[in-house]
């Protein structure tokens, strides 16, 4: 018998202010006139002693805290596994680190700094945290790391034979050093008066850069507040721009679906001119379905999709559609079951994960 992943606990924090008891509906709207997004939570000591969140880095921060708030949302005390997916890690504690290796001429400098830059932070203190001894990874696969931590829970769940309540989050944050880097790669947009909220209307290199926290709890058990069922997800290196509705059908018609089964697309544009090709043709196909964006809010960053994915498992529980975040103006003719999601992070690492309403 195939086993079933259902996600039975989310938390997350962004540039937007998406803690549950905040805005789980996404009503309360950020705006932005900058390329830098930030989380501007201060809530940290809900959960966090003060003592202990002073030797913390942000990363670690709202890594421990929606790590947490995902386990107390779907009433888990322990994780029978913890996977972490991040593409640059604790970016602000490594910056500090190299600093000190260059003013101090690789002398006398404190391990602390080391031991905190390291990509698998964020997960070890999440288990410190915890007081947990289970399966730790973290996967650091560029824009592919949030998906290859979630790949890893579904296939524990497929393949083990014992009760699982995995926790699964991907996390990155923004560092002035990463922001400089941005700039000359023409990641960032070089408007100097940037509206978010209009950014698709910028045909320009770049998108704007966003940071945050997103945490889920995955378990082949469905719960009373399971919040939606994680039916598959697939990952492709490289495809050209004609090669993402083949690879869209063919996903889909691997689970049985075509494309008017599914009742809401999310998608990853970011108004980068030369990258939002990709998503064209599914905007092209799924013209009579509701179509959701989400970059425009809370920035690109190698784990946004993270973000995505916690917007479909809302919309899917309230079965209510955030104005700010439509992409076209199709409403819903009916409960919406089945969402597809679709990224891709500059013609890089596609992937479709596919949500079904429980």
């Amino acid at each position: 018998m195939i086993k079933t992943c259902y996600i039975n606990g989310i938390s997350s924090l962004s540039p937007q202010s998406t803690v549950e008891e905040e805005n789980f509906d996404f009503q309360q709207i950020q705006t932005f006139e900058k390329p830098v997004l930030q989380v501007a939570f201060k809530g940290y000591k809900k959960l966090i002693k003060p003592a202990a969140m002073r030797r913390m880095s942000k990363s670690v921060k709202m890594g421990v805290f929606t790590a947490a708030s995902a386990l107390i949302d779907a009433n888990i005390k322990e994780p029978t596994s913890i996977l972490t997916g991040t593409g640059m890690g604790c970016k602000q504690d490594s910056d500090i680190f190299l600093e000190n290796l260059l003013l101090q001429h690789e002398e006398l400098l404190s391990p602390s700094k080391f031991v905190q830059s390291t990509h698998n932070t964020v997960g070890g203190q999440v288990a410190l945290y915890l007081k947990s001894k289970a399966y730790n990874f973290t996967y650091v696969q560029g824009s592919a790391s949030f998906e290859s931590a979630l790949l890893d829970a579904q296939l524990t769940i497929l393949t083990e034979e014992k009760k699982h309540q995995i926790l699964v989050g991907g996390i990155d944050e923004i560092s002035e050093n990463t922001i400089g880097l941005l700039q000359l790669d023409q990641q960032i947009k070089s408007e100097t008066s940037l509206e978010n909220l209009k950014l698709l209307d910028y045909k320009s290199k770049g998108s704007i850069i966003g940071e945050g926290a997103h945490f889920f709890v995955i378990s082949e058990e469905k719960s009373q507040n399971s919040y939606a069922q994680l039916i598959d997800l697939h990952l492709e290196n490289s495809l050209a721009t004609e090669e993402v509705l083949l690879k869209t059908k063919a996903f889909l018609a691997e689970n049985k679906l075509a494309i008017a089964d599914i009742d809401l697309v999310i998608l990853g544009n970011n108004g980068d001119v030369d990258f939002d090709a990709y998503f064209q043709p599914l905007q092209q196909e799924f013209i009579e379905i509701p179509l959701v964006y989400y970059k425009h809010l809370v920035g690109e960053s190698y784990t946004a999709s993270a973000f995505g994915m916690q917007l479909g498992v809302k919309i899917l529980k309230s079965q209510h559609l955030p104005e700010a975040y439509r992409l076209n103006n199709v409403q819903p003719q009916k409960t919406i079951k089945k969402v597809l999601l679709y990224n891709q992070f500059r013609g890089k690492n596609h992937s479709w994960i596919l949500l079904e309403y429980v």
